[in-house]
């Protein structure tokens, strides 16, 4: 039954009300309706009515997107309700949505409309083509209409339907898509020709009024096409690319004077329709050139032309900055293709660098400005791996195209403009700084051919003196005393030493390191930013796999830079500034057990800056340095002992403030930062109590039911395990602990997790202690690869059954199977162990498994006898596969490890977290959990394997012959085993 729609008008009026308490009701009185049949149908009728108030319409309109955001796909509508709770949209209901959603969208008011027609996009996500074939024949129907506003209406709906055809690449369901769609592009060419018609004559005439929207229709049309031609040229646009071109030309080339002049008053920042539609036609060119150039070829020279006197008409207002970047980008990909020749002349090139190039390079007023209020936008457009969403980084493209195609000839104009920029700096060095910092990011674009974020630029251009500048034109000004005079100078010659690291001299680099401590002291945070970037990027240098330094040669260096670091997180704005706490981390990791000195005081101001940012975490990558940084201090800093102790002492305040109030953010970071140092204690005589006291609400089933929580959680109860076996026994911890094996093992993300725990228990407890729970054990291992078989349960329950046979006996652990069901051990044997044993995996893993395998093998009593053929001769034959590749570097697959260690879960410590507390696990490289052997006792596992089967043999004449009687291959092995071993088996 509908929801009532009086009721559902009275809700959405009220989650407009100013009172907290009603809107907190009313959603939830429009959560619990949209469980209904009906509601949606429901919500489209109160938006409907033109009498109903436009805000409750407004709203309504809201509410319909999200529900068919969620709720419209099954799968969706899973993720949300967390698989609990029925799906609420019917097909009756969908059909009448998608009947009704076109003219109701394109009828109403602009703010509703706008909602409408997302929610429509989204729909059309999930069901267009296939199952809303009218859709498309509805929206050409109107593509006819008068009414400017329905087809503004429909372009923009086509436009967001299609907009997901970009990047992507061409398969049998999209060209299926595409063909289908071929039926818009004829009648999508009368109305860019109508409109483009429309535009030139509304222009002549001076039509201010009715240019705007006109515009915008041109834009959108040619939005479409771009979409379109994403994947491919299809047959349809090729027949007509000669009127598409004509459209597309007509509109780059308008000229509307009268409108330009009336609306030269507004406001510079905002891209005004004409600009907006120049821009989306030099995509729609820079696409045509990627992708289909042959066919663009006849019209390339005009277009060529168009953008070039569009670029020298562009202006430096912010407005413009969309169309400077198109227009550039289509001459770049024209400069990188085999139409290069095109830029070729002497006078042409002048003509790009005066036209082109220096006046997209130099910095304007509103540059400056952001630089000086929004340091970390700044940062975010200009530093290696940033958006290239700058006229700055546009023209530097162009610039390493042409240096690409002509490098002599671009390398020797430019560098004169260089050399004219310089010395106008040199002149006036206060007056006119623009110009020398217009100078460094020419050359920078001059010499850089290829670059990555890890070693800056990696190949150059050899015509370009990089030494000479940099001694020249960058030392001077890093050295200079005053560190905020020319803070944008001081920031490119940062960012200059930065790019250019691996092409230094050493001692130019090394001497970078001071220059560095001193510009940390700069007010400006663009600048002490950088200086952070560049400590950071100098300490990750290698060079032939070795770090670019040592740790003697940073020594002088390293109080000064550490004092710096924490002085600049204590400057305006920079409280939690990412670069320089990441500049911590590596100047903390790269200098290793040397940190010990100072690791007390810096330990104690990271703890202080912890508990402060724990009240409100807001910036996650800083946050990740930060704990990675308290994590290196733990790793070099302290030593089982007495500064074990004194760095608890600093570290448990903050972490009992971020568990006890909850801060879940961190949750996965203090968990493994505990398990750190708990095992920093082995050895000892035992936990403190306040480490024991944790574990209880740590077996807690709601932490572990946070997917971010688990791996660190797991890391914590492994190093719990480790340490203080006895004390979790006595305490009766080992069915809670056991219980969260259980949870894990049942989910195929986390099951490696369990299966660690498992292995610990294996490792740190005495066989009696664990006994009791054992055949609890086995039936849910059984159960999990009975009814969800994966690859990486097999490959994980091979490790731990092995370890166990190896530590205990095979006897004993099929003594073990057999208490869940008689017997089993051999059907385990034959179904499970002996296939797996053939995977791949790490020489520690084929240890283990080799090992615990022979001894299953020689002890388990089920594979003993001319009657467990069935089980051992698939055994024998896997474990002689298997120890085969003992020595020989055998490495585990990606993400399908054993233990908990190196899953992919894990984010290494060069991500960003740009996205917010999106990743599930951000892993503490410095807390990270070393791979251990565990069979230290074995040194060489082929000659413990071959012992073995060699005793085996003795005590069973003949088996091992009529075990591999049919298998040659397995034969070969067993004389290659004995062979390298030295062991003889008859």
């Amino acid at each position: 039954m509908a929801a009532d729609l009086k009721d559902l008008h009275s809700a959405l009026a009220q989650t407009l009300a100013p009172d907290p308490a009603l809107i907190k009701q009313a959603e939830a009185f429009l959560k619990a309706a949209q469980a209904k049949p009906g509601f949606g149908i429901s919500i489209l009728q109160i938006v409907t009515p033109d009498d109903t108030d436009i805000a409750v319409r407004q709203q309504g309109a809201v509410q319909f997107k999200n529900f068919v955001k969620y709720y419209w796909s099954p799968r969706d509508a899973a993720v949300v309700l967390g698989g609990s709770a029925p799906i609420t949209l019917t097909d009756e209901e969908k059909e009448q949505i998608k009947t009704h959603i076109i003219d109701l969208m394109l009828s109403a008011p602009p703010r509703v409309r706008s909602q409408l027609s997302e929610a429509l996009t989204i729909i059309s996500q999930h069901d267009f083509p296939r199952k809303w074939e009218g859709l498309l024949p509805q929206l050409i129907g109107k593509l006819t209409a008068e009414d400017p506003t329905v087809l503004n209406g429909v372009l923009t709906t086509v436009d967001s339907i299609y907009h997901r055809y970009r990047g992507q690449f061409l398969n049998e369901s999209l060209n299926e898509e595409l063909q289908y769609s071929q039926t818009l592009v004829k009648p999508l060419l009368a109305v860019a020709q109508r409109v483009t018609a429309a535009c030139t004559a509304a222009a002549a005439a001076g039509g201010a009024a009715a240019l705007p929207v006109l515009l915008d229709d041109a834009r959108l049309i040619l939005s479409i096409f771009h979409s379109l031609n994403s994947p491919g040229l299809t047959e349809e646009f090729e027949n007509t690319l000669k009127e598409w071109m004509e459209c597309i030309h007509a509109l780059l080339i308008l000229d509307a004077p009268a409108y330009t002049a009336a609306t030269s008053g507004g406001d510079a920042e905002q891209e005004g329709p004409l600009d907006a539609l120049k821009a989306t036609a030099c995509e729609c060119l820079s696409l045509f050139m990627a992708l289909n150039e042959e066919e663009f070829a006849p019209h390339l020279e005009v277009f060529v032309r168009d953008v070039w006197r569009l670029l020298i008409s562009v202006g430096p207002a912010t407005g413009q900055d969309h169309l400077a970047m198109a227009a550039i980008t289509f001459l770049t990909t024209v400069a990188k293709s085999v139409h290069f020749g095109l830029f070729g002349d002497a006078a042409v090139l002048k003509q790009v660098c005066e036209g082109i190039v220096i006046p997209n390079l130099k910095l304007r007023d509103e540059d400056v400005e952001v630089f000086e209020m929004n340091w970390v936008e700044w940062v975010r457009r200009d530093t290696e791996g940033g958006d290239s969403d700058t006229r700055r980084r546009a023209a530097s493209e162009l610039v390493r195209a042409l240096v690409d195609k002509f490098p002599a000839q671009t390398t020797e104009l430019f560098s004169g403009y260089v050399a004219a920029l310089l010395a106008e700096a040199v002149v006036a060095p206060e007056a006119a700084w623009r110009a020398k910092d217009a100078a460094i990011y020419l050359v920078s674009a001059l010499a850089v051919k290829g670059r990555t974020a890890a070693a800056g630029a990696t190949s150059t251009n050899s015509l370009v003196n990089l030494q000479d500048f940099y001694a020249s034109h960058v030392a001077p000004e890093l050295a200079a005393p005053d560190v905020d005079a020319r803070p944008v100078v001081k920031a490119d010659c940062l960012r200059f030493a930065t790019t250019f690291r691996s092409q230094l001299s050493r001692e130019a680099a090394l001497d970078l390191f001071p220059k560095a401590a001193s510009l940390l002291a700069s007010t400006h945070n663009v600048v002490h930013s950088y200086a952070a970037m560049l400590v950071e990027r100098l300490l990750a240098q290698r060079i032939n796999g070795a770090s670019a330094f040592t740790s003697d040669q940073l020594g002088p260096y390293l109080q000064p830079l550490l004092e710096r670091l924490f002085a600049a997180l204590r400057l305006p704005e920079s409280g939690e500034n990412e670069y320089v706490m990441r500049a911590v981390m590596r100047l903390v990791t790269f200098v290793g057990a040397a940190i010990a000195p100072v690791a007390a005081p810096a330990l104690q101001q990271l703890c202080e800056i912890l508990l402060a940012v724990a009240r409100n975490p807001t910036q996650p990558g800083f946050n990740h340095y930060l704990f990675e940084s308290i994590a290196a201090l733990v790793k070099f800093g302290c030593q089982p002992g007495p500064s074990v102790a004194a760095a608890e002492d600093v570290i448990f305040p903050p972490f009992q403030v971020i568990l006890q109030e909850d801060v879940q953010e961190f949750h996965p970071y203090v968990f493994q930062i505990l398990a750190q140092l708990i095992e920093l204690r082995s050895g000892a005589t035992g936990l403190p109590e306040t480490y024991l006291a944790l574990v209880p609400p740590l077996l807690i089933p709601t932490f572990w039911e946070r997917a971010g929580n688990i791996p660190a959680l797991g890391r914590l109860v492994r190093a719990y395990i480790s340490t203080a076996p006895s004390e979790i026994a006595s305490r009766g911890l080992l069915p809670g602990m056991l219980g969260v094996f259980q949870k894990l093992v049942a989910s195929k993300a986390q099951d490696h997790e369990g299966m660690a725990i498992l292995d610990n228990l294996t490792l740190a407890m005495e066989p009696s202690l664990l006994s009791q729970y054992m055949p609890t054990v086995w039936n849910v291992l059984f159960q999990r690869i009975q009814v969800a078989r994966t690859p990486k349960i097999v490959r994980c329950f091979l490790h731990s059954a092995s370890l166990m046979s190896a530590k205990q006996g095979g006897a004993a652990v099929a003594a073990s199977m057999d208490t869940a069901q008689q017997g089993i051990h051999v059907m385990v044997v034959q179904g499970i162990w002996a296939p797996a044993l053939t995977g791949a995996g790490s020489p520690l893993e084929t240890k283990v498994a080799v090992v615990g395998s022979a001894r299953m093998l020689c002890e388990a009593p089920g594979l003993q006898g001319a009657g467990a053929d069935g089980a051992a001769a698939p055994m024998l034959v896997g474990l002689l596969q298997r120890v085969a590749t003992v020595g020989a570097g055998a490495t585990a697959d990606e993400g399908a490890g054993p233990t908990g260690n190196g899953d992919d879960y894990c984010v290494g410590e060069e991500e960003v977290f740009s996205s917010g507390y999106a990743a599930a696990y951000a892993k503490l490289q410095n807390a990270a959990e070393v791979e251990k052997d565990f069979l230290a006792e074995v040194a060489d596992a082929s000659v413990d394997v071959a012992q073995r089967l060699a005793a085996w043999s003795l005590q069973n004449p003949g088996t091992v012959g009529r075990l591999l009687a049919s298998n040659p291959d397995a034969q070969t092995a067993l004389g290659t085993l004995c062979q390298r071993t030295g062991v003889a088996i008859a």
